[in-house]
């Protein structure tokens, strides 16, 4: 994780000028339904329910941005699954680190802060377990997913403001555990929405 940072942080210094505005902070987070069990058909009961902590790292150049950053996201309440006619899965637990790349046009508006909205994606780093009829099946993947991202700065100093983000990734896994039905192969599904707040300190403000 450590190297991750490092490396962000590098990055972030090297194409930094001087007009353009670097800013970093922390957020908390929401993500409802996480591994899209309500999508699926067959399958009735309590959908999981993640919260997240994160580090976040903004570049506004002019009319552009830069966002990127590290998450990570447990669950608040796990996936339980009641009654089923496709497969044999019973309840999930599932966790993940994302680190997002974002980039898309940054609207200034006067004496409140920025709107901004783009595309890009993020690298997922996901562990947890998925319990089936026959045991748990621990999750360890790595992928990328792909989304589109908006938000809103308000300023609340002179060097802070205040965020707000939307978020909607598509990511999936390959097969992560063998099961009875429909869904013999079950896949992780980390796509959806998250939503995110926070505040960030806007390190070389004109």
């Amino acid at each position: 994780m450590k190297r991750i940072i490092s490396i962000l942080l590098l990055f972030t210094a090297n194409i930094l000028y001087a007009e353009d505005k670097f800013s970093a902070g922390v957020t908390a987070g929401y993500q409802y339904d996480v591994g899209m069990i309500s999508e699926q058909t067959g399958l009735q009961g309590k959908v999981q329910q993640n919260i997240s902590a994160g580090f976040v790292l903004k570049l506004d150049m002019s009319r552009l941005f830069l966002r990127t950053g590290v998450e990570y996201s447990y669950p608040f309440q796990k996936g339980k699954i009641s009654y089923s006619s496709a497969g044999s899965v019973e309840r999930t637990a599932v966790s993940f680190i994302e680190v997002p790349v974002y980039t898309g046009v940054n609207l200034v508006i006067r004496d409140f802060g920025a709107f901004y909205m783009g595309g890009g994606g993020s690298y997922i780093f996901g562990s947890g377990n998925v319990k089936t009829a026959s045991g748990n099946k621990k999750i360890n993947e790595q992928l990328f997913g792909y989304g589109i991202i908006a938000g809103v700065q308000s300023e609340i100093y002179s060097n802070a403001s205040l965020l707000f983000e939307w978020e909607y990734m598509s990511a999936r896994t390959s097969p992560v555990a063998s099961t009875a039905g429909t869904y013999k192969d079950y896949s992780i599904d980390y796509s959806g929405q998250r939503f995110r707040f926070g505040i960030i300190y806007h390190f070389n403000r004109d």
